[in-house]
């Protein structure tokens, strides 16, 4: 606690004094002196030294200005004041003024010496303790940086994570936590978990708890949580015990991360597999059951009875390969896997060449068409999906329309929308059939409809596309007077 070559600056126009304190002081510290109060001011503003000694009576100025100054300057200076002819008023008022000490002269260097020691003491304990704040502000600054990173760090990350207390209470978390518990509420920090969290997470932090506290077990518990029912929001709630350095449980720890479209997928494989083996049994039983009669020659020797069975058995193994088409759009469209090539369609001439591939269908049936169809209207969008969606409204306009009827097909512009409408004059369907119309395997049973085969899928997959494209669709219908199918896509200029 000493400081060595302390610089010391005497201002006294006294040379007598000048020179008593360097020969006493001046073979340890560094000894600069100054007769001016005014150029005592400028050297002792201008650099910090370790004692001033600063004379009441000046040529040019008062001690008292001289301190004043220098204290404004350095806060923390170590002035020792001196006069020829002291008083307690001005001692006083000096030490108010923040002087570190008031002598008389002329000096007595016993008591001198020992004076200077302790103020370099003092000089050393202010200096120490304005390292140790320095230090603490830079390090205050480089931990706010460090925090501030960890901080970018955590909520950048897709998983939310929660920091619970031995209280219960939520000491932590980041933001991506709140979207996994689906919740806009802001939480307070050191507020009890029971009123944010889902009843799951907390039987899960709850049970954490117990063991680290009664049981001493350090394991985490993985579990998967349902926010929103039935799939719409699942996570994965990892939760693992925080311990201090004695052994005591501070906390717990949970990372919840977003499995939501992995357990939606898990869903439409077994959704998948489900209609596979359901929808594929009856057709294959009956194929079976034909051939095995062919095999068996239990139809005697009809050739035409022959032919009618291995006509039905041909009809059935389509319907089979229609079906397992449909079956896989389904499951690619629900497990996100079709992959667009996104281009520019022109809609009327789409339309145009979808009806020339059912005008030998038509014809079968004298079923007539009429087209409205305004050109140069685009939309953007896979065009063997959109071919796919006229393809269907336009084989069931024939598929259930009446012998000798008809269908009419129009393409408009209305508003920011490309409007289709397919009309036919057929069968229509009833209030609740229209109500099921876009269910997957639904397919309207009545006498008009007895004979029609189908898979109950196409009207499914044309919706699926449909909303892919942030798009539309509506049904009018009268039963037994036909049906209007209106689908609207979300037009693109031509320049675009």
């Amino acid at each position: 606690m000493k400081i060595l070559d302390a610089r010391i600056l005497i201002i006294d126009a006294d040379t007598g004094v000048v020179e008593f304190l360097k020969n006493h002081l001046g073979n340890h510290h560094v000894i600069e002196s100054t007769g001016s109060g005014i150029d005592g001011i400028a050297k002792g503003s201008s650099s910090e030294y370790d004692i001033y000694f600063i004379s009441m009576s000046l040529p040019d100025i008062s001690g008292r200005d001289v301190l004043h100054a220098i204290r404004k300057v350095h806060e923390e200076a170590i002035c020792i004041m001196m006069s020829a002819n002291p008083s307690i008023d001005s001692a006083v008022q000096t030490t108010q003024m923040g002087a570190y000490n008031y002598i008389s002269k002329p000096f007595d260097p016993e008591k001198i010496i020992p004076m200077v020691h302790r103020a370099l003491e003092r000089r050393w304990y202010i200096l120490e303790a304005r390292r140790l704040r320095e230090e603490r502000e830079n390090n205050l600054a480089e931990l706010s940086v460090d925090k501030s990173r960890l901080s970018t760090v955590i909520n950048s990350i897709d998983d939310g994570i929660l920091v619970i207390n031995q209280n219960k209470e939520i000491i932590f978390y980041n933001p991506r936590f709140l979207q996994l518990i689906d919740t806009d509420r802001q939480i307070l920090i050191g507020d009890s978990m029971f009123r944010y969290l889902p009843r799951s997470l907390q039987k899960q932090i709850c049970e954490i708890l117990r063991k680290a506290e009664s049981e001493g077990k350090t394991g985490a518990i993985k579990q998967e949580l349902v926010i929103k029912p039935p799939l719409e929001l699942v996570v994965m709630a990892n939760t693992a015990p925080i311990f201090g350095e004695n052994g005591q449980c501070l906390g717990v720890v949970s990372v919840l991360r977003d499995i939501t479209e992995m357990k939606q997928l898990e869903q439409s494989k077994s959704r998948f597999v489900n209609m596979v083996a359901h929808e594929l049994k009856a057709p294959l039983a009956a194929i079976h059951s034909y051939l095995k009669m062919i095999l068996d020659n239990t139809l005697g020797d009809d050739i035409v009875t022959y032919n009618t069975y291995m006509k039905r058995s041909l009809e059935r193994t389509e319907a089979l390969t229609e079906l397992i088409n449909d079956l896989m759009n389904i499951f690619r469209m629900d497990s996100k896997a079709v992959k667009r090539n996104l281009e520019k369609v022109e809609v009327a001439d789409l339309l145009e060449n979808t009806v020339d591939l059912f005008k030998p269908q038509m014809e079968e049936r004298e079923i007539s068409v009429n087209l409205a169809l305004k050109h140069e209207l685009f939309v953007k969008a896979d065009p063997e999906e959109i071919r796919r969606v006229f393809t269907n409204l336009i084989s069931n306009a024939i598929k259930y329309n009446k012998y000798e009827g008809s269908i009419h097909i129009s393409c408009v512009e209305d508003g920011r929308w490309v409007k289709v409408t397919v009309k036919d004059t057929g069968i229509g369907m009833t209030a609740d059939e229209k109500d099921r119309l876009f269910q997957e395997f639904f397919r309207a049973k009545n006498k008009f409809t007895r004979d029609i085969t189908g898979t109950g899928l196409g009207l499914a997959i044309l919706k699926k596309i449909v909303d892919e494209y942030a798009g539309r669709i509506t049904v009018e219908t009268e039963y037994g007077k036909g049906s209007t199918f209106t689908v609207y896509l979300p037009r693109v200029m031509s320049g675009e």
